[in-house]
């Protein structure tokens, strides 16, 4: 048992989360930010969706946070393609929009369990963490 940002004891089990999103700056953020709260969680990240997309297709994952707006493609049609290829995970919205337009389309797809603003926050650490 460690103890997470707010002091509570947490089993630290091991995690695959995926990060989906053209920032590099976020991916160094949210790296430090998730290994500090759990040690044991396996992170992988991608700039590129269309290398995200293959990789999920042979690869499982616990989680996956997706930015909806990336120059490649955005976060609904990646949504969209992992429909299509079959491939069934947890999503997170993980995005700096404030667009109330954009909650309510996360919520028209059965994957997305939430959405979340950037950058991560430690109560929403522990949300998906312990999902």
């Amino acid at each position: 048992m460690e103890k997470n940002l707010n002091g509570k004891e947490v089993e630290q089990k091991e995690q695959r989360i995926v990060f989906v999103d053209d920032d590099k700056v976020q991916h160094m953020i949210n790296k430090r930010i998730l290994l500090k709260v759990n040690k044991q969680l396996k992170l992988f990240f991608f700039e590129n969706p269309y290398e995200a997309l293959e990789w999920l297709s042979v690869h499982p994952a616990d989680v996956l946070l997706l930015d909806i707006n990336m120059p490649e493609m955005d976060g609904w049609f990646f949504l969209k393609l992992m429909e299509e290829r079959g491939i069934q995970m947890d999503v997170k919205m993980l995005t700096s929009s404030l667009d109330p337009d954009d909650l309510e389309k996360s919520k028209s797809f059965s994957q997305v369990s939430g959405f979340l603003i950037k950058p991560l926050k430690d109560e929403n650490i522990a949300q998906f963490l312990a999902n």
